[in-house]
């Protein structure tokens, strides 16, 4: 590994002291080994035992030396081979002995050299291929370091913190960097670094990737870019002289996944390298790992996100669903907004009447900014629709969201100048980043959600999801609008089909539509036989009842004018007012049934008459009394003087009794009548009524008092029930034209007293018994033989017993005579 890591001067600098005392060993081998076996020339031993150990000798300086020392040696042993041991035969031939020791000598060095040479071969290489495992093992722990690192990375920052880390480590470099491509591919943007001087990262955080630099080159071309030097770094880009930190090495490989290339990886070294192709591989699959891991951790933070975001998603659509009160659900929806996307959020919607923007709900996570954003928004200035600085106003007007990645400082301080409020909310509010989306139903948009971030920018991520947040908020204020109005018109609806009036809906096709149980009451037609077609098909006088009623514009309902119009029904004839207001739908009339009041109005104008008659009448007699008594042209006998002034005085008593029930009639009506209820018994009450009765009874009406027996004595009020009975006496005279019998009868018993007054004479016909005891009511004068009255006697008789706790009812036929029955409580 030194070999393949150290650089090249200092490899020949570390291996020169050991070739210098490599030769020098060699060398005294060479030289020393034959001149110790020269000393045995001093000897006498014979010359093939010198001769074999000048041949070991010179093994000896081969293995140490190599060749050239198997040479040096075969020279060094040569000669004093010759000299001193081959002399003895010849030492100026070159006899047989002495050549084959010579070839022996030669022989010996090149074989020895040559076996050894084979050896010294073999170990190296197996030496280099100890090596070389040793480095592929290496490489391979500090790859699976690597792997080991990324695999328990589960997000992008803590990929990036292994890659900086055991990857930088296993690259043995002094510091790492990683850029990832930018989504529009054009950019390189650095998101981490190690072991970089910031002041140099700073004007690289973002450079294109058609820029002349190693890392955008690495990225283009997909194949890594590897620097031995400084030198060679400037040489080949020299925009980066003077702007990047000084170094040597330097590695730039792209971050290839599986769908393309994402960014690039950097390594630096402290001193310059010499990069091996095995070094060159491990760097590359350095960048392999890094960018699979980091791919891998984008996938899965995305589909984190995702979920998170279908959570989220899932949260506001239940929580948007789980009411349909508009102002319960926009209070949710921003509370669920806050803080996990923004710290502010709120919902303004338009008042379409007018085209103002109301800010309807705010929302932040301290309970104290909320409640003062919320007193800030009665003091903020009216937004109106076609403001063209608000953004909000913008958002509504045109149905496109805003998204203000960094809020400008010129927008705030023109919304400050614009309005003072505003700015005294942005003393305390910081507004760094801002997401507007439109609420928006079908084609019409009625409001805007704006998120708001202080200390951060909002993500592309965040602003679709706002989206998304918004187009299920505008589904939610719309079905709570919906709910609202439908609301609205089923409590009209309700109303309309109990009010007392009816109505009748017609569509722009003239077809019912609604049709409440009062027009069915009125029209006599039930609303499932209306519905769905023309009025006129199913009340045949339509036509003459809706011809004169003049119909009003929605926008004025108040202007219409009633119409009161006669109509044949299956239950008679009966008196309608009509009222109709035309709208873009249709037509829709009010119908009343005024038959009782045209009744009333009839009866008060036969009152007046009749009153005006029975007024005159006594009036007209004292009148003529008096002018007779007043005459003094005459002579008046004082008997006939006496019979004018009693003229005058029962006149004038009749008088009074019209003028009193008139009176007491109003009271009852006001309810300004006190009736005192006290044990009252109706024996003595009967007898003086009676006895008054008779004195102005024509003879051929006999009065008469029945009892059964049974005390009756009843809870009453015994002035109030003389009046009482003294109206059914005289009604009793009145309509016995013909004479007969009218008696009182007395009967008591089971905790009930019965007074009845029951006569011969005319009867009561069954259709008005119960008529004749409304105000004003008086039967047909053809039934009476012209008997008449002020229609006031049985009103007041009614009411007077019903508020003494008794009842009074009526038994009759006509030409039978009638029976007047007064049940009172017992004492």
């Amino acid at each position: 590994m030194i070999a393949d890591t150290a650089p090249r001067g200092h490899a020949r600098a570390a291996r020169w002291p050991h070739l210098r005392m490599r030769f020098g060993t060699a060398a005294l081998v060479a030289l020393g080994a034959p001149a110790l076996v020269t000393l045995l020339a001093f000897t006498s031993v014979r010359t093939v035992v010198p001769g074999l150990l000048y041949v070991v000798a010179i093994i000896s300086a081969t293995v140490v030396g190599g060749r050239i020392g198997g040479f040096v040696a075969v020279v060094a042993s040569a000669f004093p081979f010759f000299y001193f041991f081959a002399s003895r035969y010849d030492r100026n031939e070159l006899n047989a002995e002495g050549a084959t020791a010579l070839v022996v000598f030669v022989v010996a060095a090149l074989f020895g050299s040559e076996v050894l040479g084979r050896e010294r071969a073999a170990r190296e290489r197996a030496e280099r291929a100890v090596r070389e495992s040793e480095s592929a093992l290496d490489a391979a722990t500090r790859l699976q370091r690597v792997a080991d690192a990324l695999s328990t990375a589960h997000t992008p920052q803590e990929v990036l913190d292994a890659v900086l880390t055991e990857g930088v480590r296993a690259a043995e470099a002094r510091g790492g960097l990683i850029a990832t491509v930018s989504e529009d591919g054009e950019w390189l943007e650095v998101i981490a670094s190690r072991g970089y001087d910031l002041k140099w990262i700073e004007p690289f955080r973002r450079f294109p990737v058609s820029g002349n630099f190693p890392l955008s080159e690495a990225v283009r071309t997909g194949e890594g870019v590897f620097i031995s030097s400084e030198a060679e770094r400037d040489e080949r880009y020299p925009e980066l002289i003077g702007r990047s930190q000084p170094g040597h090495g330097l590695v730039c490989v792209p971050l290839v996944g599986e769908r393309g290339t994402i960014g690039g990886l950097v390594f630096s070294f402290p001193t310059d390298q010499d990069f091996s192709p095995e070094r060159r591989a491990l760097k590359i699959a350095l960048g392999r790992q890094a960018a699979l891991a980091l791919e891998r951790a984008r996938f899965s933070a995305a589909e984190q996100a995702l979920r998170e975001r279908l959570s989220f998603l899932g949260e506001a659509t239940a929580l948007l669903t789980s009411s349909l009160e508009l102002e319960t659900t926009l209070e949710r929806l921003t509370q669920l907004a806050v803080p996990l996307l923004a710290d502010w959020c709120s919902i303004s919607m338009l008042l379409e009447e007018t085209g103002e923007i109301e800010q309807v709900v705010v929302a932040h996570q301290d309970p104290e900014r909320k409640r003062w954003a919320e007193a800030m928004r009665e003091r903020t200035r009216t937004i109106m629709l076609d403001d063209e600085f608000d953004l909000t106003a913008q958002v509504i007007r045109t149905g496109e969201p805003v998204f203000l990645r960094e809020v400008p400082k010129a927008l705030l301080d023109e919304a400050a100048r614009r309005d003072p409020s505003a700015a005294e909310a942005l003393e305390h509010i910081s507004i760094r980043s801002a997401i507007t989306v439109p609420l928006v139903s079908g084609d019409r948009t009625f409001g805007a959600l704006t998120l708001v971030a202080e200390s951060r920018e909002l993500e592309d991520s965040e602003f679709d999801l706002a989206q998304e947040l918004g187009a299920r908020a505008a589904i939610a204020v719309e079905n709570a609008r919906l709910y609202r109005e439908a609301e609205r018109r089923a409590e009209a609806a309700l109303a309309l089909a109990y009010v007392g009036d009816g109505v009748v809906l017609l569509d722009r096709d003239g077809r019912v539509r609604f049709w409440n149980s009062a027009a069915a009451a009125i029209t006599g037609v039930r609303e499932t036989e209306a519905f769905g077609r023309q009025p006129a098909e199913i009340v045949p006088k339509w036509e003459d009842l809706t011809r004169l009623a003049e119909l009003a514009d929605a926008a004025t309902p108040e202007r219409a004018r009633s119409v009161t119009v006669p109509i044949e029904t299956s239950s008679g004839d009966r008196w309608v007012a009509v009222t109709g207001v035309a709208f873009d739908e249709g037509v829709v009339y009010a119908l009343r049934d005024v038959s009782d009041e045209q009744a009333l109005e009839r009866a008060r104008s036969d009152f007046v008459a009749t009153a005006s008659h029975e007024l005159r009448t006594p009036l007209a007699a004292v009148y003529g009394a008096a002018r007779t008594l007043r005459r003094t042209d005459i002579e008046i006998p004082a008997d006939q003087r006496d019979r004018f002034l009693e003229i005058i005085v029962s006149e004038t008593e009749r008088l009074t009794a019209i003028v009193s029930q008139i009176l007491l009639a109003g009271q009852l009506e006001e309810g300004r009548v006190d009736v005192t209820t006290t044990a009252t018994d109706l024996r003595p009450l009967a007898e003086s009524v009676l006895d008054s009765a008779r004195l102005r009874t024509p003879e051929t009406v006999e009065l008469r008092l029945e009892q059964n027996g049974t005390p009756a004595v009843a809870l009453a009020d015994e002035d109030k029930l003389r009046q009482v009975l003294v109206n059914l006496l005289d009604n009793a005279i009145k309509y016995s034209p013909d004479g007969g019998d009218v008696v009182v009868e007395l009967d008591g018993g089971h905790g009930r007293v019965r007074l009845c007054v029951r006569d011969r004479g005319l009867g009561i016909p069954a259709g008005e018994q119960e008529r004749i005891f409304e105000k004003f009511y008086r039967l047909d004068p053809a039934l009476t033989r012209g008997v008449g009255g002020s229609g006031l006697g049985l009103f007041i008789s009614r009411e007077l017993v019903t508020r003494m706790g008794g009842s009074l009812t009526v038994r009759s036929q006509p030409g039978e005579g009638a029976a007047f029955v007064v049940d009172l409580p017992a004492a």
